[in-house]
């Protein structure tokens, strides 16, 4: 187990160092497990091409940041899932925009039900991130909103990743009750 620990650290610390071939070795080594992930989340084949395409620019793009990883499985999964949100989030916003083009001129009587929906998720979101503890809010915030991972988070309030990923987990599973309890999961 340890050999493959170091095995690990010293792949991540060539593919830091911009070894491509190191990335390509690693690239199809996580891809089968990665595109697992992400095809759940999208549903999607030509989506889950493109948010893996994403994942893996990003990855190359944040290489240096790797060989600090102690949990690499874990990083990698919530890089995956973040680049499906990221899509999700883009996905619902075109379908906001196609249906505002098609609304326009409209009065806010004629909004469709998704659009209302929406909204309303949207604003059940809001109210529970904004029911959050202080410092659990702020941390949820800095993920979510300014795109920080839990070791910058740390580094910044001066906490531990760890209690910064158990924070951002509780943050959202408290938001996930708000909107079962509202009907919208």
């Amino acid at each position: 187990m340890h050999d493959d620990l170091y095995t690990e650290k010293a792949v991540l610390t060539r593919i830091a160092d911009g070894d491509e071939r190191a990335f390509a070795q690693f690239f199809k080594a996580i891809s089968p497990g990665i595109g697992s992930v992400v095809r759940k989340v999208v549903k999607q084949e030509d989506a889950a091409h493109e948010v893996l395409q994403e994942f893996f620019i990003k990855l190359w793009l944040h290489r240096d940041k790797l060989p600090a990883v102690d949990q690499l499985k874990a990083y990698l999964k919530r890089m995956a899932l973040n680049e499906c949100f990221t899509w999700l989030n883009r996905q619902a916003l075109l379908q906001q925009r196609l249906a505002d083009i098609s609304n326009a001129g409209l009065t806010v009587a004629n909004e469709t039900e998704a659009d209302l929906s929406y909204r309303e998720t949207q604003r059940i979101v809001a109210a529970a991130v904004s029911a959050l503890p202080t410092q659990r809010r702020q941390i949820y915030e800095m993920s979510r909103q300014e795109g920080l991972n839990a070791t910058e988070i740390a580094n910044a309030l001066k906490l531990s990743p760890s209690y910064v990923r158990n924070t951002i987990s509780a943050a959202l599973q408290f938001i996930r009750e708000q909107l079962k309890l509202a009907g919208k999961l």
